[in-house]
């Protein structure tokens, strides 16, 4: 299966929200408050559309595969600035990756990782890393990162109350 990465237009936000339709039920089986929450399909569409699109400091990358006319795979991208206090400088951030469940192990997330790392390296960005998270219990997600080169590097804890 030959795998092509592009970045979303807006045209492609209602495409794009069934991939998170399928994101958030992915994290959700984890933990339940990432279920979507009131009105998530219209904030998200404005937010994708107000700060993702021809911005030089986000974007949306979508993976699609030679045979098929919707997307299977998802990113989002952003980069984050310098931390008021430590030596962590600009920095690439991966606020969500997706792969379509029949389209995974075909190398879709490293695709979409890859165009990433491009666009992150790139023009104005040029940050040296990036990050993203997996929710604990998400063992296929962690596999897969470190398969493609990524170091786990923080944990965070939470306490209920």
């Amino acid at each position: 299966m030959g795998i092509r990465t592009r970045h979303a237009v807006e045209a492609d936000g209602s495409e794009i929200l069934d991939l998170w339709h399928g994101f958030t039920s992915h994290l959700s089986s984890f933990d339940d408050r990432y279920g979507h929450s009131d009105q998530a399909d219209e904030r998200w569409l404005r937010y994708f559309e107000n700060q993702l699109i021809d911005s030089k400091y986000g974007t949306v990358i979508l993976a699609e595969a030679d045979d098929e006319d919707t997307p299977i795979g998802v990113l989002e991208a952003r980069v984050m600035g310098d931390h008021p206090i430590f030596r962590l400088a600009n920095h690439g951030y991966v606020n969500g990756l997706y792969v379509r469940e029949e389209y995974r192990g075909e190398g879709v997330a490293g695709e979409l990782l890859d165009a990433a790392a491009e666009w992150f390296t790139e023009g104005p960005r040029a940050v040296n890393y990036y990050r993203i998270d997996v929710l604990a219990g998400d063992e296929a997600a962690s596999k897969m990162l470190e398969s493609h080169g990524l170091e786990p590097v923080e944990l965070v804890y939470e306490e209920r109350l």
